[in-house]
């Protein structure tokens, strides 16, 4: 089973690519989705321009991750993939205050302010 927080290869389509490429993805949709549904919400890791690492980004490093190298996880690349889609076991797993972290960037991604603060963005009246 899936798990919140886990790291895992997935088969995903890219553009400039011919046919689809396994890449290292975080697991974010809950755990009971994970179990029920057919379907899991993950976020690609990216292993390029580490240097800067914006309000919607946080910083993966290798070391507890399971991971060979340091990478980001980019909360404004969210993706619900059909679970055939994953390829294999586990890589990794993401510590509990990182994907603390990773909430507060799909807070500010999503525009959702909750109990604990986390919308930085700003907040507007629609009326």
């Amino acid at each position: 089973m899936f798990k919140r927080g886990g790291i895992y290869s997935v088969n995903l389509p890219h553009a400039d690519t011919h046919g689809p490429e396994a890449c290292p993805c975080l697991v974010v949709s809950n755990n009971i989705s994970n179990e029920y549904s057919p379907v899991v919400t993950i976020i690609p890791l990216s292993f390029s321009r580490l240097e800067k690492i914006y309000d919607f980004e946080t910083y993966l490093p290798a070391s507890g991750s399971g991971l060979e190298k340091d990478a980001k996880i980019s909360s404004h690349i969210l993706i619900t993939i059909d679970k055939a889609s994953v390829i294999g076991d586990r890589l990794g797993f993401v510590s509990k205050s990182l994907m603390s972290q990773v909430d507060r960037t799909l807070c500010l991604q999503l525009g959702i302010e909750d109990t604990q603060g986390y919308h930085r963005g700003e907040i507007r009246d629609n009326n």
